[in-house]
């Protein structure tokens, strides 16, 4: 609120002749103003402005040459003709509460009269998304005449002349001149001032900095980047080619599953310790982004060398992603509603045989068994529904698509209203979110409801306090149906295209319709009949209160809890599953409560003097999390009535389970910041971490950090380049962080319950679970990382370049020990990895005018992995890790062919026989086995991988290209070696049609063969591995805007 001085009214008094009605101006002015602020009242004409006028000297010729800045500018304003100046936001210049300064004064009075024969100009001020700025200023050149904007971006004002300049400017954004001309109306774009880009704050770890002064390797991405795909349902997803070295990957068709997320390469050997990245949400560590509506997203930052995750110590070793939420503006509100539609099909269908063509491989398959099928004997005798499935001449009745009847055009709706306002001293932003999504499978859906309160309170000027409060509930049909091996997505790939979906009497067909056919089953039954429902509902609260000690010491305090809970509940009917597995309905229920606190408390110092800035942190952390569950199922219901809603409906009832989980935390950490002229940077950091999951000698680590940077962009001698580079720096660093993200318990032997029979009667009992390792250390990463960041042309290209080194040490896994220990395995530190590569970012703007603009992102990212140490050689299906190799190696046996007739001799050397697969021998042995035979294949990660994205603006039309690509890397086709043999006795591709016969041995393709004689056929070999590389649009949509 704006209160007039004494002087102010001796001013307008003079003006209006008495002093008495100068003090009634100022009283109404107040009112009014009063009314605005407390958001009661808004004028929509007969304002009453009271200026803040003084009688000073008309400033000279001289003085009025140039035109000034909007920070510097204190002119005469002119009453706004539409609405009030109160309505102005509290960063906008306040002319009329403001003094004049020494540098420009204000004319007289009697030169704010308007002569006649001025001309009047009307316009509206937006910024680069057309969104009107309110409190812009309007000046005309060499004059002292200027009005601010009304809260629509709107002005009115006089101008002398047609050759007359408007000077638009506002905070924060580049300054434009327009000539007046013949125009009489104006539709002024402001752009985002690129040099404020630079002094951009940046969330650090417990504090903030500019990203010009970063030491450290930090990607950022802004909310409006992250929301230009309308199809957006997470921060994650919308970070997606967004940021060098992050690799997201989706590895679920669920609708709204969280995708996969690797920053730097793979840091850990297995799953024992978890490589997902830290998730920090303002503020609270250990979020679950999935909480928050993508739509109140500020900015998201990624923290990518050790160096800069070092603060967070050991739950950082898979880097950090700290996501900051929007805040409240005071004196503006604002009221915004998001509603998206969107479509998603089938990418690409796998082409597979058709009905006739999978009926020609079956009778192969027979026919390639000596004694199993005679000549004249009819292939459909096999199946016991022939007359449906078949016509007299022995053709398939059907041809039925399954990836067509399995899949859909998913529409999924996601609706966002956001209202965010408030006054200086409290601010609110309140969210509310609902999404129904469908997946692309038949059935399958994710339904999710988000609210987020965020508050903040200047209670006095020594104390701030800010609240985030965050509810949500998600419930989920899901797809990955793995009861007995059933996948309703491989379903659909090997159900036979003979066989319909339903038969003219309306039942579904049935694995029992071709019982030789392996464990497959009708994948449109599976996703009708089979209910595989699971939810999550949690609330979190986080708390923040920031203490002013004096003006350079703040402390702040902040607490922060969550609690929730998940449940799944399973059932597949009593005729689901058509095979011998004595189990008529499978029922399983199971509910798990959790609940986490934490409190931190920290000092931020900062001090200036002269060109020396100095910041430090210190502070201390305490963490508790704490979890349980339980499960019970049963099985052979009599009917489908009570499917899992009563699970003693069942005649056999599963043991039921239950557990509880608990893990505590304790911290120390520090930073310290030196900065010389913003010119020479060094930080450094460290972290003390205690962990409950460790034994009292192992609890603690300490997890240090330096970075130095040099921004010699500043130095004089790059002067004469500042036209082409606006910022460059050179910068350097080197970490430790930790991963502590392992199994509770895992260094303590425990214990399962079981059942033991005595007189016949089932009795409990407990026996040995797995055995500990109180030897057992935490991962370490240490990493060095050098990096270069420029920008050119004004800042409308920005570039940021980082070469790493990332070394993974005493890495956890699930090593083999002798059986006579009495346990199969025990988790041991067993080795080290590095990942090393080079990383480049560049953001441009290639075109920025009022109507059209056009940004591109494009990142590149090479990444070698190389175990460095390793007890010994680590052997899975069809991979292997050993020391001085790759990570995610192909391991198996080179394919030459098929033996022929005529090498019968040379293959019954080799166990095998003509048809089957000719393996090279490698060590000439005269056998093929895997310690001698088999070679590296290939390696699963791409050697780089590139993202672009292009963001074209006209209007309110916005249309976004998302292109990825991966070259170098390998896949093993695992459908492919299943199917093409045809010994699963499932559909397949079309090659299985040129399988080895002895009128066809020119092949690579085995003979047709039944499940019981599959010679070779479970070896990787290198036929199936293909190389994966590819360049793919992962996302394009068209959206218009409708403010």
């Amino acid at each position: 609120m704006n209160f007039f001085s004494t002087q102010d009214i001796n001013c307008l008094g003079k003006l209006v002749k008495k002093k008495s009605h100068a003090l009634l101006l100022c009283t109404v002015a107040v009112f009014y103003t009063s009314l605005a602020e407390a958001g009661t009242n808004r004028l929509a004409t007969n304002t009453i402005t009271v200026l803040n006028i003084q009688q000073t000297q008309q400033p000279s010729p001289q003085e009025q040459t140039a035109p000034q800045q909007p920070a510097q500018q204190q002119p005469v304003v002119e009453p706004a003709q539409t609405a009030p100046p109160q309505t102005q936001p509290a960063t906008a210049p306040e002319p009329a509460a403001q003094p004049a300064t020494p540098a420009q004064q204000p004319a007289t009075p009697a030169a704010t009269a308007t002569p006649a024969g001025d001309i009047s100009v009307t316009g509206k001020v937006v910024d680069e998304t057309g969104l009107p700025l309110p409190g812009a200023t309007v000046s005309v050149n060499n004059t002292t005449k200027a009005i601010a904007t009304d809260a629509n971006g709107s002005f009115t004002l006089t101008v002398a002349a047609e050759t007359d300049k408007l000077h638009v400017s506002f905070i924060g954004y580049e300054t434009q001149v327009i000539v007046v001309g013949k125009n009489r109306a104006f539709n002024v774009q402001l752009q985002v001032s690129r040099s404020n880009q630079l002094k951009e704050v940046v969330v650090v770890g417990y504090g903030t900095n500019t990203r010009a002064n970063l030491t450290t390797s930090i990607g950022s991405v802004k909310g409006d980047a992250i929301n230009e795909r309308p199809t957006t349902l997470s921060a994650v997803q919308g970070l997606a080619g967004k940021v060098s070295g992050v690799n997201i990957m989706s590895n679920s068709g669920r609708p709204g599953g969280n995708p996969t997320v690797k920053i730097r390469g793979t840091s850990s050997l297995t799953t024992a310790a978890s490589q997902n990245p830290l998730y920090v949400i303002d503020g609270f560590v250990g979020a679950d982004p999935s909480t928050i509506d993508p739509s109140v997203i500020e900015d998201v930052q990624v923290y990518k060398d050790a160096s800069a995750s070092a603060i967070y110590g050991s739950r950082a070793a898979n880097g950090v992603i700290v996501i900051t939420t929007k805040r409240g503006k005071s004196n503006q509100a604002d009221i915004s509603f998001n509603n998206t539609v969107s479509f998603g099909s089938l990418a690409r269908k796998i082409d597979l045989l058709d009905g006739p063509g999978a009926l020609e491989m079956v009778k192969r398959q027979w026919e390639s068994v000596p004694g199993r099928l005679a000549p004249h004997l009819d292939p459909a005798n096999n199946f016991p529904r022939k007359d449906e499935l078949f016509n007299a001449d022995g053709t398939a009745k059907y041809n039925t698509d399954w990836q067509d009847e399995t899949t859909r055009l998913a529409v999924s709706h996601n609706h966002s209203l956001t209202f965010s306002g408030g006054t200086d001293s409290l601010k609110v932003l309140a969210n509310v979110a609902y999404r129904n999504n469908q997946g692309i499978l038949i059935n399958s859906y994710q339904k999710q409801l988000l609210a987020n309160i965020n508050l903040d309170w200047n209670v006095k000027k020594w104390l701030k306090i800010q609240t985030n409060i965050n509810a949500g509930g998600t419930q989920g049909n899901n797809v990955e149906i793995n009861t007995f091996g059933l996948n309703a997505v491989r379903m659909m790939y090997d159900f036979l295209p003979f066989l319909p979906v339903k038969y003219a009497d309306g039942t579904y067909s049935r694995k029992g319709d071709y019982p030789q056919a392996e464990n497959s089953e009708n994948p449109v039954k599976l996703l009708n009949d089979v209910k595989d429902v699971s939810g999550r509902t949690a609330a979190r609260g986080y708390f923040k209160g920031i203490f002013r000690i004096s003006s350079d010491l703040d402390f702040t305090t902040t607490f922060g809890g969550e609690i929730g809970s998940t449940y799944r509940n399973y059932y597949s009917g009593i005729d689901v599953f058509d095979f011998s597995l004595n189990q008529r309905g499978v029922a399983q229920r199971s509910t798990a409560t959790f609940g986490s606190w934490t409190n931190e408390n920290y000092f931020n110092y900062h001090k200036k003097f002269g060109k020396h800035n100095i910041q430090a942190l210190l502070g201390a952390s305490w963490y508790n999390y704490v979890t349980s569950n339980l499960s019970a199922g049963a099985e052979n219901f009599l009917d489908d009535t009570f499917q899992d809603f009563n699970l003693g409906a069942g005649n056999v009832i599963q043991t039921p389970g239950s557990g509880r989980d608990q893990n505590r935390f304790q911290s120390l950490f520090s930073r310290i910041n030196y900065n010389y002229n913003d010119t020479y940077l060094i930080e450094a950091s460290l972290r003390a971490d205690g962990n409950s999951r460790f034994i009292d000698e192992n609890k603690y680590g300490y997890f240090p950090s330096v970075s130095a940077a040099w921004r010699f962009s500043n130095e004089e001698f790059f002067s004469s380049l500042k036209n082409v580079f606006s910022n460059a720096k050179l910068r350097g660093s080197f970490g430790v962080v930790g991963n502590a993200d392992v199994t509770n318990y895992i260094t303590k032997t425990r214990y399962n319950s079981g059942q033991y029979i005595f007189n016949k009667v089932r009795q409990p009992s407990i026996v040995l679970g797995s055995l500990g390792n109180p030897d057992l250390l935490w991962e370490r990463v240490e990493q060095f990382d050098i990096g270069l960041d420029f920008s050119l042309l004004g800042g409308r290209v920005d570039v940021v370049m980082d070469y790493y080194n990332k070394v993974s040490k005493s890495l956890l896994y699930n090593k083999q020990i002798p059986a006579t220990s009495g346990f199969a395995t025990v988790f041991d530190n067993i080795g080290s990895v590095r990942n090393r590569g080079f990383e480049l970012g560049i953001n441009s703007v290639n075109i920025n005018t009022d109507k059209v603009k056009w940004n591109t992102s494009f990142n590149f990212t090479l990444n070698r992995s190389k175990v460095l140490e390793l007890e010994d050689e680590l052997f899975n299906v069809g991979s292997h890790i050993k020391q001085g190799g790759p990570i995610n190696e192909f391991y198996g046996y080179i394919r030459q062919g098929t033996w022929s007739t005529a090498e019968a001799d040379a293959a019954a050397k080799y166990g095998a026989a003509p048809g089957d697969i000719k393996y090279r021998d490698i060590n000439g042995d005269g056998q093929i086995n895997g310690q001698f035979d088999r070679v590296d294949l290939g390696n699963a990660m791409p050697s780089f991988e590139a993202n672009m994205t292009n963001t074209v603006s006209y209007k309110g039309f916005t249309f976004f290209l998302d292109l990825q690509g991966m070259y170098g890397n390998h896949l093993y086709n695992l459908p492919r070696a299943l199917a093409e043999t045809g010994a699963q006795r499932v559909n397949s591709f079309e090659a299985a049609l040129n399988a080895w016969t002895p009128t066809n041995q020119n092949t690579v393709v085995p003979r047709l063969r039944l499940s019981g004689d599959q010679t070779g056929l479970s070896d990787v070999d290198s036929y199936y591995v293909e190389d994966g590389s590819f360049l793919r649009v992962r996302n394009v949509a068209l959206s218009y805007k409708f403010n």
